[in-house]
């Protein structure tokens, strides 16, 4: 005769716990990798190019090499200059050519001209972009110099989320940038 002998059914306290502990890391995981808010979005943005600016000045100063930054509505580029004319940069261990996602957008400001009524020449006539209208393949040129002295042309550029302001970047003329909140009601 087999005796019928008593086995336990259900789980024991210890595999309660091991599994609340895996799904306690997985949730750390997964947790900061959920879709974010648009001001967050915007925010890792104007981080990025806070520092790929600074990484690309640093290489220019190095290098001793003229790098210019063209920034467009909803992108930036990294070109170099070069005996015969600005070329986009190839593809290097960092970025060069950075498109916004979808709804950021991009204001620059180039602050580092003179007042107005000390200049020889009229601003506008030194960037006019239609004057390369007819050279369809040929890029526009960039609007900030990054020079291989270390300086830059200061400029300010604004990271937007539609037409809200959010975030700023700022270099100055010996290249030392700033990040700031636009939105101070939120960080």
């Amino acid at each position: 005769m087999h005796e019928a002998s008593w086995a336990p059914t259900g789980f024991t306290l210890l595999e309660i716990l091991l599994v609340l502990l895996v799904l306690g890391l997985s949730a750390a995981f997964v947790v900061p990798n959920l879709p974010q808010d648009k001001s967050d979005e915007v925010k890792e943005e104007a981080s990025r190019f806070y520092q790929l600016v600074q990484l690309w000045t640093e290489q220019a100063l190095i290098s001793g090499q003229t790098f210019g930054l063209r920034v467009d509505d909803d992108k930036y580029q990294l070109f170099k200059l070069t005996p015969e004319d600005w070329v986009p940069v190839e593809k290097t261990r960092t970025k060069t050519d950075v498109s916004m996602p979808e709804g950021i957008g991009l204001d620059l400001e180039v602050t580092g001209f003179v007042d107005e009524e000390d200049r020889l020449f009229d601003r506008e006539s030194l960037f006019d972009e239609d004057l390369f209208v007819e050279e369809e393949d040929k890029p526009k040129p960039p609007q900030v110099v990054l020079m291989g002295n270390g300086e830059i042309i200061p400029f300010s550029l604004t990271f937007l989320d539609g037409k809200k302001r959010l975030w700023q970047v700022t270099g100055n003329d010996v290249a030392t940038f700033e990040m700031k909140n636009l939105n101070e009601d939120k960080e």
